[in-house]
């Protein structure tokens, strides 16, 4: 008897469920407009709800192509803004949902979504692989593109970019030729916002159509510091070497910065990642095995989600002479 009771008990909560989520209605229509951002597209539904006693949220399900991954946003406006690969297919759900007590103090979701999917123009000739992005030492942002071989001769490629600080799209202040093409583009003079999408879209100018190619970053994540410099090393107390370094000068801050150490001792190479910001490691005297060191950096995972290795210093090395003092000599 008891197990009947419960197994009714929860028959009748799941209907309570059921009949509360199924008085909840999606949005009656949701637009997605392109204004022209490269990929930010502006999501709106309505009309917008009221409910007594309630408190109404909208949850919106986007598709990032990226990631293959659905994102989902909570919001009490009825507008959001998105990114999206333009590229690939925009899919689109919003739902409605109602808190408080006209739903006895919870939370209910509508069981139906409003969906908009949007098919990309795949007309034209597929041309473009990808793009690569490198922000050197923060100071100046360069991409370069890859074409396929069936690319037109006499297209003429541009690149356009984004971010939310400006109006409208702007093309390539400075592109990089090769052979008489465009290869890539110089971002200079202009001042990018970290920590912020910033879109691309590399087309063509051809008689026949061109598939665009559309790219989202942040700039902190490409940055390749400068190779340290005035790498020195030198004995010091209780039988060990002294090796030291300049962090490159510049825009990056030097609590940014990640080292890696390569030390050879007769032929052998030793890796060593050094999280300290401090361009200073301390190391074994070798009694009777020369040691060369040099030193490279990127941005650590405090500043940057991912970074870009800078060129190695030059070597350095420390020639052992027994137990007697040796000799430190630079490496060209």
């Amino acid at each position: 008897m008891a197990k009947e009771t419960c197994l009714a008990l929860v028959f009748l909560f799941m209907s309570l469920q059921w009949v509360r989520s199924s008085t909840v209605d999606p949005p009656e229509k949701v637009t997605v407009t392109d204004p022209g951002h490269l990929g930010s597209l502006h999501i709106h539904w309505g009309p917008r709800l009221h409910r007594a006693r309630c408190s109404v949220l909208y949850e919106v399900h986007y598709y990032d192509s990226s990631s293959s991954k659905w994102t989902s946003i909570r919001t009490s406006l009825n507008s959001v803004t998105a990114q999206f690969d333009l590229a690939q297919e925009v899919k689109v759900r919003v739902y409605t949902v109602f808190s408080g007590e006209c739903v006895e103090g919870g939370i209910t979701r509508s069981q139906n979504y409003t969906e908009v999917v949007q098919k990309p123009d795949r007309r034209g000739i597929d041309c473009f692989q990808a793009v690569t992005c490198v922000y050197f030492n923060m100071e100046h942002l360069v991409c370069h593109w890859k074409k396929n071989a069936e690319i037109p001769g006499k297209a003429q490629e541009k690149l356009y970019y984004w971010h939310r600080q400006l109006g409208h799209a702007k093309e390539c202040p400075r592109y990089i030729t090769s052979g008489g093409e465009r290869t890539g583009c110089i971002f200079s003079g202009i001042d990018i916002p970290t920590f912020t999408d910033l879109n691309l879209c590399v087309n063509a100018s051809s008689e026949q159509p061109i598939r665009a190619l559309y790219s989202t970053l942040q700039i902190q994540n490409h940055v390749k510091p400068d190779a340290p410099t005035q790498v020195s090393v030198d004995t010091a107390a209780e039988r060990q070497l002294k090796a030291h370094w300049n962090s490159p000068s510049g825009r990056i801050p030097h609590h940014c910065l990640l080292w890696q150490l390569q030390t050879s001792r007769n032929g052998r190479n030793t890796f060593s990642l050094i999280p300290s910001s401090d361009a200073t490691v301390m190391l074994p005297l070798p009694d009777f095995e020369n040691i060369c060191l040099k030193v490279r950096s990127k941005l650590n995972k405090y500043c940057a989600d991912s970074g870009v290795w800078s060129d190695w210093s030059p070597s350095v090395c420390y020639r052992a002479r027994g137990r007697e003092k040796g000799d430190v000599f630079l490496l060209v």
